[in-house]
Formats: structure tokens, sequence, C-alpha cells
């Protein structure tokens, strides 16, 4: 029971710090192209109370996180947080004197907050390669939830970040036609990670986990 709830307290600590980088990202994101909607509904923070959201960070994760205790590590656990207000309209940026469309600007704030958890687990990992210690213990449940975090969120299914990237690599009549059907794969996504979606996130995140240490080599 004592590992049980220091697993809880650490596990939903690391997410709400990590969810909180994530969402104040996309708001700085937004704001750096010219969007303030985050900024003046008092998200250009990293105040954790401005971005968690009860249900979604604290007890849908800890609930997992239990069950997942019970089943020796067979539940996925996945979170989110108030998800960050910004107007497209507002996005005018430019970049070497060329006018941003719509759907890449849109892209860009959304791939912030995954972009912001592969940060966060890469200079983690970095820390532990480089600082002579013996800290993977430590760092090590940090780096798998930040890049679990980042895998999970680019999945091209609403309401993820990887929605809006996916919209802005297509061709525009592609792009128009997925974003019709996309909203009718969310229940889907939530069936399949509670079924076999540990397993396709995990695969993932080993992936990234094995190109981070590459790079560090």
């Amino acid at each position: 029971m004592d590992n049980l709830i220091l697993n809880l307290v650490m596990t939903l600590g690391a997410l709400i710090f990590a969810i909180t980088i994530h969402e104040f990202s996309h708001v700085a994101m937004a704001r750096f192209l010219g969007d303030k909607t985050g900024e003046q509904m008092g998200r250009f923070t990293l105040d954790p109370f401005s971005h968690i959201d009860p249900l979604w960070t604290v007890v849908l994760p800890a609930i997992l996180i239990i069950a997942s205790s019970m089943s020796s590590g067979g539940m996925p656990i996945f979170a989110a947080g108030k998800p960050s207000p910004y107007n497209p309209n507002y996005l005018k940026r430019r970049f070497f004197g060329k006018q941003l469309s719509t759907r890449t600007a849109e892209s860009l704030v959304a791939i912030a907050g995954p972009f912001s958890n592969l940060v966060m687990a890469f200079v983690c990992m970095a820390i532990v390669q480089y600082s002579g210690f013996s800290l993977l213990g430590l760092f090590q449940p940090f780096i798998i939830l930040n890049v679990s975090l980042f895998v999970f969120n680019l999945i091209p299914v609403p309401p993820l970040d990887g929605t809006k990237v996916l919209l802005a690599l297509l061709p525009r009549e592609a792009a128009h036609k997925y974003e019709i059907f996309a909203p009718r794969l969310s229940l889907f996504l939530l069936f399949g990670l509670l079924v076999g979606g540990g397993a396709i996130v995990g695969y993932g995140v080993r992936m990234v986990l094995w190109g981070m240490s590459w790079l560090l080599i």
C-alpha cells in the first residue's frame, strides 16, 4: 500500500508538471505567432492550477495508476490538461517575409506542446548520461512519462495535437475531407487505448528513447 501511495504521488506530480509545461508551450507559441488569446485568459503562466483539469489531469490518471498496479502494469496511463485557447484568425506571424498559412500556424501551436515534452525528456536523459552520477532511477520515470506524452499527443485523432499537424501536411482537399471525418475516430481512439493502446504507444516510446540515446552517444 505504501508503494502504491508513493507511486501515485510521484506519478501525479510528474504528470502535473509535464502537462503544465505542455499547455504553457501551446499558449507561448500562439503568442509568438501573434495571438494573445491564451494570455488574456490567464494561461500564459507556469502556474499548474491554470492548466490542470481536475478530472483529466488528476482523477482519471489516479484511477489508471491504481488499476495498473493491480494488473501488474497492464493498464495504459494517459492524461490531459485544459485545452489551450487560441484564435487562428490572429496567427499572423511572418517568417523571412513569408506569411504562414493558417493550417501551418495551427500546426506549430499544436506541435509546441508535445515538443516541450520531448525536450524535457532529452534534457533529463542528457543529465543522466553526462552527470557522472547514478541518476537513472530518479529521472527514468519522468523521461518515459514525457516521451509517452510526446508519442500519445502526436496520434492524429481529435482532440490530440497530431490532428493539426497531419492537416498541415496533407494536400488541401485531403485535409478538408479528413477534418470532417476525424471526429468520428475519437471513440475508436478511447476504445483502442483501453484495449491495446498501451502496447502501440509503448512501441513508439521505445523508438523515441532509442533515437535520443543514439544522439547522446
